[in-house]
């Protein structure tokens, strides 16, 4: 099971990421700001990830 969290983190995450750019899109008026943000979101992800799932076991 702990090697599906990861996928799963990342599938949760696009949908998080389409209503991120939505709100910041509306909230600014800038296409390009809601996709940035969007973007980091998934960074922000990708290194949750590798900080949590890459610990060596003892």
């Amino acid at each position: 099971m702990k090697k599906n969290i990861p996928g799963i983190l990342f599938l949760l995450a696009m949908p998080c990421s389409v209503l991120l750019y939505i709100k910041v899109e509306a909230l600014s008026g800038s296409e390009v700001l809601g996709l940035i943000s969007a973007v980091a979101l998934y960074f922000v992800v990708a290194i949750v990830i590798a900080l949590v799932f890459n610990k060596k076991e003892l």
